[in-house]
C-alpha cells in the first residue's frame, strides 16, 4: 500500500468524501447508466429506457454500497440533449447521490449543464470531463453555471509518456480553475490493452504524490476492445465480467479514489471485489501507520469480518 508524503485533499461531492491517503476513505464506486448496449436502453436519441429494470439495478447498488459500506455514484450518458433531459429527470427522482454526466455530444453536455442549474441538482452533479478539446460555447456555458465539481481529463493523443500525461493533468487542472471549478477529481484516461493501457496507474500515483488530489479511472476501458477475450471460449459474459473487476482491483490497489467501473448491472460483482481489497488496506495502511507513528483515521469495512 502507498504511503505518501504529499498532504492529501479530501472533497465533499455531494455528501461523499473522496481523496486522501489511501485507507483514509472507502473507494467510490461509479456506476453507468443509459450506455448503448446495455439492456434497459430501447431509445439512445429519445432517452427512452426500461424504468423498473433500471430502479432495480440502482436498489442493487444501493444494497451493496450499504453493506461494504463503499459510496455510490452514478454517471448518466445522454446521446442527445432530449435523451440527457429525460435521463437526468428521472434519476433526480430516483436516486439521492452523486450524479455524473457524460456524452459524445456537446449540445447534450450543455443542455445538462442547463438542467443542472434549473432543477438544482448542481449540488450533486459532476461535470465529466473538463479537457483541452472542449469548445468556447461549453466553457462559457460551464463558467457562467452553477456547477462547480468536475472530472479533470488528464490526457492528449501525445501524452505517451508519465511526463507528458501530468503536463496534461496540468493544463486541464488550469483550465478548470479559469471555469471556476472548485472541487476536481483527476482522471488520467485508462486506454485499451495495447493502447497505453497501465500508463494510467503511474500517473495516478505520480497525482497524489506531486499534488495531493483526488483521483478517478475508468478501468473497464482497459479490456473492451482486447482480442484475446473475443476468441471462441472466451467470449463470454463471465469472462468479460472478470476482466473488469481485476482491472478495477487493480486501479483500487494504485491509490485510485473513484472507479468508474462501466455499466451498473455489475455492481454487485464489483462491490464485492473492491470490499475484499478494502479488507487487505484496511489492515495494511493500519500496520504501515502504526509503524510510521501515523496518526491518521481510517476506514473500517463493515464487511472486516
Amino acid at each position: 500500500m502507498f504511503v505518501f508524503k504529499k498532504q492529501q485533499q479530501v472533497f465533499d461531492i455531494g455528501g461523499i468524501l473522496i481523496g486522501g491517503h489511501p485507507g483514509e476513505n472507502p473507494t467510490v464506486l461509479i456506476g453507468g447508466l443509459f450506455f448503448k448496449g446495455q439492456s434497459i436502453v430501447q431509445d439512445t436519441r429519445e432517452g427512452i429506457f426500461d424504468k423498473t429494470a433500471t430502479k432495480k439495478w440502482i436498489d442493487t447498488a444501493e444494497s451493496m454500497m450499504e453493506k461494504t459500506g463503499h459510496p455510490l455514484m452514478i454517471q448518466a450518458f445522454g446521446r442527445t440533449p432530449k435523451a440527457m433531459d429525460s435521463h437526468l429527470s428521472w434519476l433526480a427522482d430516483n436516486f439521492e447521490g452523486p450524479l455524473l454526466f457524460e456524452s459524445t455530444n456537446a449540445k447534450a453536455r450543455i443542455r445538462a449543464i442547463e438542467y443542472c442549474k434549473e432543477s438544482g441538482l448542481a449540488t450533486r452533479a459532476i461535470y465529466n470531463s473538463i479537457n483541452m478539446s472542449m469548445k468556447d460555447e461549453e466553457k462559457e456555458k460551464l463558467k457562467h453555471s452553477s456547477l462547480d465539481m468536475a472530472v479533470i481529463l488528464g490526457w492528449s493523443p501525445r501524452a505517451t509518456f508519465l511526463q507528458e500525461r501530468m503536463d496534461a493533468v496540468r493544463d486541464a487542472l488550469t483550465l478548470s480553475e479559469s471555469l471556476g471549478i472548485k472541487k476536481v477529481i483527476i482522471d488520467p484516461a485508462t486506454m485499451p490493452v495495447g493502447a497505453g493501457y497501465g500508463l494510467e496507474h503511474r500517473t495516478t500515483v505520480a497525482i497524489k504524490s506531486e499534488l495531493g488530489l483526488p483521483t478517478c479511472l475508468a478501468p473497464h476501458n482497459a479490456p473492451s476492445a482486447w482480442r484475446f477475450i473475443r476468441q471462441s471460449g472466451l467470449d463470454d459474459e463471465t469472462t468479460r465480467i472478470a476482466t473488469i473487476v481485476a482491472a478495477s482491483i487493480a486501479a483500487q490497489l494504485f491509490a485510485t479514489d473513484a472507479i468508474m467501473f462501466g455499466s451498473l448491472a455489475h455492481a454487485k460483482e464489483v462491490f464485492t471485489s473492491v470490499a475484499l481489497i478494502g479488507n487487505a488496506m484496511a489492515s495494511a495502511v493500519a500496520e504501515a501507520n502504526s509503524v510510521l507513528n501515523i496518526d491518521r483515521p481510517l476506514f473500517v469495512p463493515p464487511s472486516l469480518e
